[in-house]
C-alpha cells in the first residue's frame, strides 16, 4: 500500500487525479440534475411546501446554518449504496425550487444556477456534494469488492475535503444571500 505523501491510492487502479476527475464529473452530473429538476413544473400544493421550507431556512440565515444544512446533506451522500440517490433526489428538489422562484420572478432558473456558480459558492457547494457523491460510488465498489479498510483513508479524507468546500461556501452563501434577501423574498410571494 502507497503512502499518500507520494500520492499513491490505497486502490492501486483508482489514483488520486481520478478521484478528483471523478468528483468534477460528480459535480457537473448534479449541476445537470438541478437543471433538469428547475425545468420540473410544481402543483400549487407542493410550491408552497417548497416555499415554507426556503423560508423556514432563510429566516435566520448564517454561515453555520447554511455549513450544518449542507454538510448533512453531504454525509447523507457519503452512504454506501444509496447516497447518491439522496443527493440526486436534493439537487432535484432544489432545482424544482429555483424553477418556481424563476416562475414567480419572470426570470429563467438557469440565470439562478449560473448565479451561483459565477459567484462560486454554488461551484464550491456542489464539488463539495461531488466529492461526497463520488466517494459514495468508490466506497460502495470497495465494499463490493472487500476492500473497505483501504478505502477508509480516503473516506475520512473525502469528508474532510467535503467539509472544507462546504463551509468556504456557506460563508460566501451566507454573505451574498443577506444581501439578496429582499429580492428573493418579494419574487416569490405565493
Amino acid at each position: 500500500m502507497r503512502s499518500l505523501d507520494r500520492g499513491g491510492s490505497s486502490n492501486p487502479r483508482l489514483k488520486p487525479i481520478n478521484r478528483i476527475l471523478f468528483a468534477i464529473l460528480a459535480t457537473i452530473i448534479l449541476f445537470i440534475i438541478l437543471g433538469v429538476g428547475s425545468s420540473i413544473p410544481l402543483s400549487g400544493e407542493e410550491a408552497r411546501q417548497f416555499m415554507k421550507q426556503f423560508e423556514d431556512l432563510t429566516e435566520d440565515l448564517s454561515t453555520f446554518r447554511i455549513f450544518m444544512n449542507n454538510l448533512k446533506i453531504a454525509l447523507l451522500s457519503f452512504i454506501p449504496f444509496i447516497g447518491v440517490g439522496i443527493i440526486g433526489l436534493i439537487v432535484f428538489q432544489t432545482g424544482e425550487l429555483l424553477g418556481y422562484i424563476s416562475t414567480k420572478s419572470g426570470i429563467h432558473p438557469m440565470i439562478f444556477i449560473l448565479f451561483s456558480i459565477t459567484m462560486v459558492y454554488g461551484l464550491m457547494e456542489f464539488l463539495g456534494y461531488g466529492v461526497a457523491a463520488s466517494e459514495s460510488i468508490i466506497f460502495s465498489y470497495s465494499l463490493i469488492k472487500r476492500r473497505v479498510r483501504r478505502e477508509v483513508k480516503w473516506l475520512l479524507i473525502s469528508i474532510g475535503v467535503s467539509a472544507a468546500l462546504l463551509l468556504a461556501a456557506a460563508a460566501l452563501e451566507s454573505f451574498i444571500v443577506s444581501t439578496f434577501k429582499e429580492v428573493i423574498s418579494s419574487s416569490a410571494v405565493i
